[in-house]
């Protein structure tokens, strides 16, 4: 009779300092972490780690700490889309996308200096690169990829990731402005996004118009979809010039949000991202002018009489 072999794992002792790296952690603390992150499906490369999932932030404090996690997960599939005429064009999107990746360049020396890539697959010839700079997107890092059809585009997306290991230096990110999107082939992106470790990106744009709403609107696998649009800016005084127009203000509205909830802020850019703008609402004219509140009424229901001397 064959004899079983067991392999006894131990268990981490009350001791384990939060500070200690993976490797001398306790062997049962480094597998259950391991557990644990991949039911939250979090990146592979962060497994074990104690600081959490890496994340592509904002760098505003109302929206990334709506976000589960701080910020856009780093190996999770997110959708951005326009609005109105932009679901075309799909101009604001493509801004955002690029002042994220702009933003986490900056923040990180590794990707800036060992040469990590950015890959952006897309069916039209109209990404404008001498722009990138203005939003922290070092053009160098840029690999383009130009498709003729949308499955073509959806192809490239999921065989780049599929060549990435995780860990490995090579993709910061894949962007794709992807038209139609079933469930099923959101799946596959989303699968093999967690796979990877490397935050995928999806533009929505098509030339479709009414029919683009309605693609849009459909069930994804997305871990957060995004509707980004212009707002009215506020003008800026510049005496004896007439008022001029002031900072560009964006809404962006977070329509789905695996473990979140939606939201809509209103924010402004600036030179080096983004700050929060406040709503500009009408207010009732006794608020707006600053009008004594009236008497507050006594228990009776009646208003106190003013005093006479």
């Amino acid at each position: 009779m064959t004899r079983a072999k067991t392999i006894n794992t131990p268990i981490s002792s009350p001791g384990a300092q939060p500070g200690q790296s993976p490797a001398s952690q306790p062997l049962g603390l480094v597998a259950l972490r391991r557990q644990v992150a991949l039911l939250e499906k979090l990146p592979a490369a962060d497994l074990g780690s104690h600081r959490g999932p890496r994340v592509l932030d904002w760098g505003l404090a109302a929206i990334d700490r709506h976000l589960p996690g701080g910020g856009l997960a780093w190996g999770a599939l997110h959708e951005f889309a326009g609005d109105g005429p932009d679901l075309e064009e799909a101009s604001l999107p493509a801004a955002a996308v690029a002042r994220l990746i702009g933003r986490r360049l900056r923040l990180s020396p590794a990707n800036r200096n060992e040469g990590g890539s950015v890959l952006w697959v897309a069916r039209r010839r109209d990404l404008y690169a001498r722009a990138l700079p203005a939003a922290g997107f070092d053009p160098r890092h840029l690999l383009h990829l130009n498709v003729r059809r949308n499955t073509d585009a959806l192809w490239a997306i999921e065989e780049a990731l599929r060549c990435q290991h995780p860990g490995a230096a090579g993709l910061i990110a894949v962007v794709g402005e992807i038209g139609a999107l079933d469930l099923t082939q959101s799946r596959r992106l989303q699968l093999a996004a967690e796979k990877s470790g490397v935050p995928t990106l999806l533009i929505r744009r098509d030339s479709r118009g009414g029919e683009m709403r309605r693609l849009v609107q459909q069930p994804s696998a997305a871990m957060t979809r995004w509707r980004i649009a212009a707002a009215p800016s506020t003008g800026m005084a510049a005496p004896p010039h007439p008022i001029l127009p002031g900072p560009l203000r964006w809404r962006l509205d977070l329509w789905r949000c695996r473990g979140g909830r939606p939201a809509t802020w209103l924010i402004e850019e600036q030179a080096d991202g983004w700050r929060e703008a406040a709503f500009s609402q009408p207010v009732p004219a006794p608020l707006g002018d600053r009008l004594p509140a009236p008497p507050a009424a006594s228990a009776d229901g009646l208003r106190p009489k003013r005093a006479t001397g």
